[in-house]
């Protein structure tokens, strides 16, 4: 997956790096220095796309503005064509300009398509929970691929995404912040997000590293208009960066002992008196559960390092601040294991009485695992069980979080920890506890962003405030699911000056969202198509081909519903004639179908001919 990201102890203010307590890892930092280093040349920086926030329905033109530090004139783009065999069309771009940024040539690309290639795209998975789809992956001719200014990095993420909008994206109300006489406006503001207008915020990373974003002066910013009411700021640059990670959580306060952290208060540094952390998000990952959720997971943790205590070498990305390979629980933080899968212990035993251990997908929706809510202050000491911890953590990766195929062995020697060898370790957990918490969503761009986006912006913002029906096809929940609702998850935005600025208050409704009647590449369905069905009950879609996309004659129209976890030959089929462009699909799913579904959608022209895909969009849950 692309959204991992970690915990950094670290406070990056114009050309100084600050670092207190135990520094775990601070990306563009020398080893042994302590002092920042400059982006590598060919380093990828930024990107972003024009128009900023798409549809389904895309028409007009696309333009992909990306930026490499230094002299670069050429890159290699692999543009995702998934109707092509391999699925990947190679395309040389040429460097339109360059820009300087504190004495250094940074090449700027500006590519052109039509928005018929997003019709393409819709075959990816894609829908309320995955709020964007894949363009293609970036690279600098004669640069190591694998690495991001010398860090490895999983080459996915150097793709870029195109943010994708459902058609039936409320309306937000938005208002500008007022201001003094003659000054520019310098925010604008809706019930659950912020737009802050700072030029050049990322700019900081060509001579920094690649963590040194502006978050200081940023967050001095927002403190001028907005309350200090928040335990974390989340940042999402307009210009969304190319980073070793999908996401970034970075803390600024940690008064909780026992927990494997050092105890530190940066607040004053940025203005406040109640900042925890502050989070950056890459392109459209600020949407999706599984990144905000665990993001804020890391305020905590995970810094317990059990592979250490249980005797193991550590293997995975960064296990010195995610879970390793253990069993039982989920790991959402998983340094080897992504958040939908988890061991479990087969039912049987060998003839020696050795237990055998197996990957299992993780129940929906995910949870944190008991070592995490206790770090939390959120389960007793006494209540957390025992984990049993595998010798061989690298055996499924060395360096990356995977989700190996339900089934697949887990083997190898294995030891326990109890919580008492935990705390024998790290000392008793200590401090305060949240059952609430205050998240702050925050777009930064050099002008003020559109209506459209402030759109897409605040209702992802209120979503990953809402506690429940917002789960993911593969399980991901709301943080107060993840929490076993004993954590709530606020986002609604509060100004300083509320008489000003008042607070704007809006209904969004953000759970179980119903699919837009053009979601679909090439299909227009008349009523939106509902996001959960209770089984048991029929429902009949009906809409009609667009030919403008699917400009053939079709006869016929199959829907696929894919149940997450069922083997692809599973799938529930369901295959309808077009009548005068038009179709009418029923579905009905039984008690036993039950669970979260992909809905891949396919036309034919005729009996006989090739399947044309259209679409695959999630979640569809049946009760």
């Amino acid at each position: 997956m692309v959204d991992r990201g970690g915990v950094v102890r670290n406070s990056v203010r114009r050309n100084r790096v600050l670092v207190t307590g135990v520094v775990l890892t601070v990306l563009g930092t020398m080893p042994g220095s302590g002092q920042p280093s400059a982006l590598l040349e060919s380093t990828l920086l930024v990107y972003e796309h024009i128009p900023r926030i798409l549809t389904a329905g895309e028409t007009g033109t696309i333009r992909v503005i990306a930026e490499v530090v230094g002299d670069v004139p050429t890159a290699l783009f692999r543009r995702n064509v998934p109707m092509l065999p391999g699925g990947v069309l190679a395309e040389s771009w040429t460097r339109s300009t360059t820009r300087t940024v504190e004495g250094r040539v940074v090449s700027v690309f500006d590519q052109s398509y039509p928005g018929s290639i997003l019709a393409d795209l819709l075959v990816y998975a894609h829908g309320t929970d995955r709020p964007q789809v894949p363009l293609g992956r970036l690279e600098v001719p004669g640069s190591n691929l694998t690495k991001l200014n010398g860090a490895s990095v999983d080459s996915s993420l150097l793709t870029v995404w195109l943010k994708l909008a459902p058609s039936s994206l409320p309306t937000s109300t938005v208002r500008v912040l007022a201001s003094f006489a003659g000054d520019e406006p310098v925010a604008q503001y809706a019930s659950h997000v912020v737009n802050l207008v700072m030029k050049g915020f990322g700019d900081n990373r060509v001579s920094n590293g690649p963590q040194a974003f502006e978050f200081e002066e940023a967050a001095e910013m927002f403190y001028r208009h907005f309350a200090d009411s928040y335990h974390a700021l989340s940042f999402i640059p307009r210009r969304s960066p190319f980073m070793s990670h999908g996401a970034l959580n970075i803390n600024v306060k940690n008064d909780v002992e026992g927990i494997g952290a050092a105890l530190f208060d940066d607040q004053a540094a940025y203005g406040s008196g109640m900042l925890r952390s502050v989070q950056l998000f890459a392109a459209g990952f600020a949407g999706q559960q599984e990144t905000t959720v665990h993001q804020l997971g890391h305020h905590w943790g995970d810094e317990t390092n059990l592979a250490e205590i249980a005797g193991a070498v550590s293997a995975g990305y960064q296990p010195e601040r995610h879970t390793p390979l253990l069993h039982e629980g989920a790991t959402w933080l998983g340094a080897v294991l992504e958040g939908s899968r988890e061991v479990e212990r087969i039912p049987s035993v060998e003839a020696d009485g050795t237990d055998l251990y197996r990957i299992g997908q993780t129940s929906a929706p995910v949870t944190f695992h008991p070592l995490q809510l206790y770090r939390m202050g959120l389960l007793e000491a006494a209540a957390v069980p025992d984990v049993t911890v595998f010798a061989d953590q690298a055996q499924f990766s060395a360096t990356e979080p995977e989700a190996p195929a339900a089934g697949t062995p887990v083997t190898g020697a294995q030891r326990t920890v109890n919580v008492n060898q935990i705390m024998a370790a790290l000392g008793t957990r200590s401090g305060p506890t949240f059952t609430r918490w205050r998240q702050a969503f925050i777009v930064v761009s050099d002008e003020l962003i559109s209506q459209n986006e402030m759109d897409y912006y605040n209702f992802y913002a209120r979503r990953a405030s809402a506690p429940t029906g917002t789960r993911s096809f593969d399980g991901y929940g709301s943080f107060f699911e993840a929490t076993g609702g004993r954590v709530m998850l606020e986002t609604d935005i509060e100004t300083r000056d509320v008489g000003r600025n008042p607070k704007v208050t809006q209904t969004l409704e953000v759970s179980d969202v119903p699919f837009g009647a053009r979601d679909w590449r090439g299909l227009v369905f008349d009523p939106p198509v509902p996001s959960r069905l209770v089984s048991g009950t029929s429902v009949t879609l009906t809409g009609r081909i667009d030919t403008a996309t699917l400009p053939d004659n079709y006869q016929f129209v199959v829907f696929r519903a894919a149940r997450y976890g069922d083997a692809p030959a599973a799938a529930k089929t369901v295959l309808t004639r077009v009548n005068g462009g038009r179709f009418a699909v029923p579905l009905r799913f039984t008690s036993a179908e039950a669970g979260a579904y992909a809905i891949d959608a396919f036309v034919f022209e005729d009996a006989d001919s090739r399947a044309i895909a259209t679409s695959v969009v999630t979640p569809l849950f049946v009760d």
